[in-house]
């Protein structure tokens, strides 16, 4: 394990926990506002810095979107292969198929150094066989849905992975220089199988301007980005730069040539004596299915180093023409913790040098702290937020959930960063990498965040989200809306959908197959989202100053200050437990409270479990 990595390698589970414990312990010992140094507060800055973060990113909201399982946009690139089943969009989720069955046991036994020996049992084979599931999801879908995405509230898209990859997550890069032809190929697809990912003669992998254009990159480029942009929303790529998967041309090409490859020293690897590889450094396990860049001191070896540094131009500036708007905005960092400081700075000043205004987010579920700055990350998944509001709403031990002052304690706690980091966070709920909002909130009992939360676990309901859980669920959207920083909802959370952790929370998103109270449930979180874009109350809620308090013992009192206009938010777990509206009332001399304002942002809300209330300085 080396030890000059910025954080420590541990499984998530293991980080999860100690995130909790030093948020739990810390709580009660942390002012509980944060003052920010905005244009026309008056306020004194909360920290001297010249590092600075793009102001479009600040309160942003974010769509974060599971390409595979979001909707099927065009049917002729759908995956197909011998690792790969093609599902029914609506079939059953909870049973494995025949075929499916079938398949799984022919490829353990044509091809079990890629997929093992299978045994399919238990669950009727589901744990066997669902990751082997596709069902065509493709940006092409996410296209159709550009301007309901839009409509719902968001102004930004983070998509997982779309580099051309063999698995449904896509955290297995084959290659990095290409979208997934099955995600983004505007006419068909076939599929040639595993082990055809290899450079083409004269392609440099140290030199973008060498690389062809796929039919795929070209679409994405041309046609997905523009009209994204054209609606006012950023565009957010996930890089994996720790890690690959054993289908990536560089790790394809040690495979076939041993010790003599050009990349042998891309890789933590063994050879035996006559220079076959026999052994590499995977991210979970030795010889595991994501195999390692090499890690020199602080930094990345210079062969992958060189070749990221390239991919990361091509999809910042696809024309190399020194102009970046025809490139993405910006970057979120898989597993960003464990990769060393060296590496991070330099990738840094290439990223702000194409696009001084790119967005850079990391990865990391405790607090990112010291490398939230100039050396390193602009934000980081907020994983901290989460942990407050879930404890606070379900799953904290009895004497933390419901509680708001705890809340409101440890959540000043996690606002602590200074104005530029803290307004770019994204609070989230749940990702890709957790159960959903909705069965969170439905399975109240004591446990850790991301724990106990498989569907398998005895206790775990991974089927439904009652009123209650859904009165739960809009209460944390509020939480975040009215937090400072930006807004991420995992796609699918909107509606309150079930599901439980991977990789019950990548179902297909059931298009046309929603009940009226998940209808109602999204439409009730787009009103939310909408305050962040309001003309009164959107910019505070943007970038103002903050304060979090206790409302009684169960509400929380979110209050947010800019400009000569404050807004109050008192947020309950449901709203027979709201605080009495009079409590949060503002009487002070010089302010006048803005009755039509309120009434616009809580029309329809009138049973959701909070209130607001809107006061502008004479």
């Amino acid at each position: 394990m080396p030890v000059n990595r910025i954080y420590f390698r541990k499984r998530k589970t293991f980080r999860v926990f100690l995130g909790i414990a030093l948020w739990v312990l810390s709580g009660a010992f942390r002012p509980i506002s944060s003052a920010y140094a905005l244009q026309g507060q008056g306020l004194e800055p909360a920290e001297t810095s010249a590092f600075t973060t793009p102001d479009w990113a600040k309160g942003l909201v974010w769509y974060q979107v599971f390409p595979e399982r979001f909707a099927n946009g065009n049917p002729k690139n759908d995956p197909a292969g011998l690792d790969q089943v093609l599902m029914d969009w609506d079939g059953v989720w909870t049973s494995s198929s025949i075929e499916e069955i079938e398949r799984a046991w022919n490829r353990g036994r044509i091809a079990a150094d890629l997929f093992g020996r299978t045994q399919v049992s238990g669950q009727g084979g589901m744990r066997r066989t669902v990751y082997s599931r596709r069902y065509g999801g493709d940006l092409q879908g996410v296209y159709q849905q550009l301007e309901n995405i839009r409509d719902s509230g968001f102004t930004g898209i983070y998509l997982c992975p779309v580099f051309t990859s063999r698995s449904l997550h896509k955290y297995d890069a084959s290659d990095h220089r290409h979208i997934d032809p099955t995600l983004a190929d505007p006419g068909s697809y076939d599929d040639p199988g595993i082990g055809h990912t290899f450079l083409r003669e004269g392609e440099d992998p140290y030199d973008e301007t060498t690389w062809a254009w796929t039919p795929a990159d070209e679409w994405f480029v041309d046609v997905f980005l523009p009209k994204a942009k054209s609606l006012g929303l950023r565009v957010m790529l996930d890089g994996v730069w720790n890690h690959v998967g054993l289908d990536h041309f560089a790790f394809q090409d040690v495979r076939i040539r041993g010790k003599d490859s050009a990349f042998a020293d891309w890789f933590e690897v063994v050879f035996d004596e006559e220079g076959a590889l026999i052994g590499w450094q995977g991210w979970s396990r030795v010889n595991g299915s994501l195999p390692e860049f090499r890690h020199v001191g602080d930094d990345i070896a210079a062969g992958p180093k060189a070749h990221i540094m390239a991919v990361t131009r091509r999809w910042m500036d696809p024309n190399g023409d020194g102009d970046p708007s025809d490139g993405i905005d910006g970057w979120r960092l898989d597993v960003a913790g464990e990769i060393g400081a060296g590496f991070w700075g330099d990738w840094r000043s290439l990223v702000k040098s194409i696009n001084p205004e790119a967005l850079i987010v990391a990865e990391i579920w405790h607090d990112a702290d010291e490398m939230l700055s100039d050396k390193a990350f602009d934000a980081q998944m907020n994983y901290p937020f989460a942990y407050v509001i879930a404890d606070w709403l379900a799953i904290g031990d009895a004497d933390i959930r419901n509680n708001a002052r705890v809340a409101a304690n440890r959540l000043g706690r996690v606002f602590h960063h200074g104005a530029e980091v803290d307004l770019v966070q994204l609070n989230l709920m749940g990702s890709h990498d957790t159960e959903r909002l909705g069965s969170l909130m439905q399975n109240r009992w004591a446990r850790g965040f991301d724990n106990e939360s498989s569907r398998w676990f005895g206790r775990y309901e991974p089927e439904a989200v009652g009123e209650r859980a859904q009165a739960r669920s809009l209460a944390a959207v509020a939480a975040m809306v009215a937090s400072p920083g930006a807004v991420m909802m995992y796609n699918g959370d909107e509606y309150a959908l079930p599901g439980a952790d991977d990789p019950d929370n990548r179902r297909p998103i059931p298009w046309g197959h929603f009940s009226a109270s998940q209808l109602e449930m999204r439409w009730a979180i787009s009103r939310l989202l909408r305050w962040r874009d309001d003309d009164v109350v959107g910019d505070v809620l943007r970038f103002g100053d903050v304060a979090f308090e206790a409302c009684g013992d169960t509400s929380l009192l979110i209050t947010r200050t800019f400009e000569g206009v404050q807004v109050r938010v008192v947020i309950a777990p449901e709203h027979d437990m709201l605080a009495d509206p009079e409590a949060i009332e503002l009487d002070l001399p010089g302010w006048d409270r803005a009755h039509e304002t309120e009434r616009k942002l809580m029309a329809g809300l009138s049973d959701a479990p909070l209130q607001v209330r809107v006061y502008r300085r004479r």
